[in-house]
């Protein structure tokens, strides 16, 4: 008798899990960065608010998560990272990442703490932290560093287009925090490893092999 294994979530599946989960839990931290005075949304630009978040926002989150999630399997392979990480064993720890991830997301708004210092401080070191108890690759580095550089650079556009805009405090750098970047390489560890956890392998039910 033996476990036979599927080869994990089929991409539509995927595609809807990871949209979905970025639709709904993104704008949790982003409200969180409104309510703590650290961004805004231009009132009366766009047909429709929900909490003060023009409905845009949703779909701008569940994208990025789709984006990160769906394709960091494909770089791992590009990459050569055969390495499992810690952070995929199990939902259990998907869910750690997901929850530590966003508890970063708030305290980036919350902690009074200055942008540009001790801020900035305590979100490189939670970045590092979520990185090595969840991923601790090379590669891993390599795709944060680039998630940051992307995901910083769009919203410097989407403030530059007027979309939102990040508070006096917080915007030191071309409109957008010095922080921002270890924000996204948090998230590219945690959405990361759940697109990972979607892909892996799943045992299925047992099989009986036939005696010769």
């Amino acid at each position: 008798m033996s476990l036979s294994k599927d080869r994990g979530m089929s991409i539509g599946k995927r595609l809807l899990v990871l949209f979905l989960l970025g639709f709904f839990l993104g704008p949790i931290g982003d409200y969180a960065h409104v309510v703590s005075q650290t961004t805004g949304y231009p009132q009366n630009k766009f047909v429709y608010y929900f909490l003060t978040l023009p409905f845009w926002v949703p779909f701008l989150f569940g994208t990025g998560t789709l984006l990160i999630g769906f394709n960091f399997p494909y770089f791992d392979r590009i990459l050569g990272s055969s390495k499992e990480r810690v952070g995929t064993k199990s939902l259990a720890l998907v869910i750690v990442g997901l929850v530590f991830f966003l508890g970063t997301y708030m305290a980036s708004g919350f902690l009074p703490l200055q942008t540009g210092g001790m801020l900035d401080v305590v979100l490189a070191a939670l970045a590092i932290l979520i990185w090595l108890a969840l991923d601790a690759t090379w590669q891993g580095i390599l795709l944060g560093v680039m998630t940051a550089v992307v995901a910083a650079l769009t919203e410097i556009e989407l403030i530059k287009a007027g979309a939102f805009f990040y508070r006096e405090r917080a915007a030191n750098f071309y409109g957008v925090p010095t922080w921002l970047p270890w924000l996204y390489f948090s998230a590219s560890v945690a959405v990361g490893n759940l697109g990972r956890y979607l892909v892996r392998p799943r045992a299925t039910a047992p099989t009986v092999n036939p005696q010769s």
